[in-house]
């Protein structure tokens, strides 16, 4: 759907600009006008930048608060065209109260609530569609909402977690390569300088200094540039589905990070397949939603083969014990909710379970880091400090 950007004038006589998605000039002035706003003028948005795109975005926290506010409006007996009326009314966020005003005016155009949200999939995932589909279908929508929130506050928990994890040690491994840098190109030659300049005999710890700051000095770009140029060429070698795959498989396995990264995407897998469970699809739909949020992609692709196993009548636990991914409890938990005809709460069980795991991993994550960079920066100036001036003081003690 093309964007806009237009400016407008509301009820209160103040200008208002802004960016809507519409289907013409005339959509927009219409949603602008069911919103209490008049349109001045407008311009057609080319298509965005890769890369600038996120400066338009909602805020989850934002998309928090609306569904919530929905939730409740649903409970209380409140129809949706009525609840979202009230949205684009008094959301304290413009975007939401444009997407609001969108959304309202397609519903009154005779679209579906989730048809209405399909229009946006920038803002709406294709789970969270399907969610709110089957509240329609049920007349259940309340608990799709709750569900929603559910999901949004878990992964903003889990990014301001990991964020607190990396944060920290980015820091410290920027400062440890600043004064690396400063003492291998400014301190470090001028006392080798000095050092070579008394034609005697360096030790070994002193030519491998000089070795490794000659190296800095002359080939820092490798180390600068190296990173960068790893992760494009990850990157690129993903747009195939197949090295997608295997970079991912990859990934799993590296130490620490691997764990962690398999307990969230099972944690998400389980939390979304009993959201569906519950909201009445049957297994191999929970089975595709549930593996729409699964970002590592060999274990999507692993859940396509426990789908296939199971339309082949195969029992879901048996299916996902023949893939090496999720953890033995997964499946473990699976089993029991089958044989017990409870498999919503078997689910929720894992979900319970991996959030303490997630969270114990990221604090050990943090406390394994810190220590790593105190030592290794420790090293760098003991080893310096040794090889500059055990020399030195070798020297003068040989003075008479």
């Amino acid at each position: 759907m093309p964007q806009y950007r237009f400016k407008a004038i509301d009820v209160m006589g103040r200008y208002v600009n802004g960016r809507m998605s519409a289907d013409n000039q005339y959509d927009l002035a219409n949603i602008l006008k069911s919103s209490g706003q008049d349109l001045i003028s407008f311009k057609l948005e080319k298509d965005k930048k890769i890369g600038l795109s996120f400066l338009d975005r909602i805020k989850p926290r934002d998309l928090i608060v609306a569904f919530v506010q929905l939730e409740q409006l649903d409970r209380a007996g409140v129809s949706i065209i009525d609840s979202i009326q009230d949205l684009k009314e008094t959301s304290d966020s413009p975007k939401i109260k444009n997407l609001m005003a969108s959304v309202y005016d397609s519903i009154k155009n005779g679209s579906l609530f989730s048809e209405s949200l399909a229009k946006h999939p920038e803002v709406f995932s294709p789970v969270y569609i399907g969610l709110i589909s089957a509240g329609e279908k049920t007349g259940n929508l309340s608990d799709a909402f709750s569900s929603i929130v559910d999901d949004m506050k878990w992964n903003m928990e889990i990014k301001r977690k990991t964020a607190k994890a990396t944060r920290g040690p980015l820091f410290g491994i920027l400062v440890m390569f600043s004064v690396l840098g400063v003492m291998t190109s400014i301190v470090i030659p001028k006392v080798t300088t000095f050092l070579l300049a008394q034609n005697i005999t360096l030790p070994l710890i002193t030519t491998s200094l000089i070795a490794f700051s000659n190296f800095f000095k002359n080939y820092w770009y490798l180390l600068v540039f190296t990173w960068p140029i790893l992760w494009l060429t990850t990157k690129l070698l993903s747009r195939s589905p197949e090295m997608a795959i295997k970079i991912d498989h990859i990934k799993l396995k590296v130490p620490v990070f691997g764990p962690i990264m398999c307990k969230i995407d099972s944690a998400k897998f389980c939390q979304f397949f009993s959201m569906t469970f519950r909201s009445g699809m049957g297994v191999l739909e929970c089975l595709d939603a549930a593996s729409a949020v699964v970002k590592n992609k060999a274990m999507k692709d692993s859940i396509i083969n426990v789908k296939k196993q199971v339309s082949d009548g195969q029992s879901l636990a048996r299916a996902m014990a023949s893939v090496q991914y999720f953890p033995n409890l997964v499946v473990r938990m699976l089993k029991i909710g089958e044989e017990s005809g409870n498999m919503e709460n078997a689910l929720l069980n894992i979900k319970f379970f991996y959030d303490r795991e997630i969270n114990d991993s990221i604090d050990k994550l943090v406390g394994m880091i810190q220590p790593a960079l105190t030592i290794t920066m420790g090293g760098m100036i003991a080893w310096i400090t040794i090889a500059v001036f055990g020399p030195i003081y070798a020297t003068f003690s040989k003075i008479q």
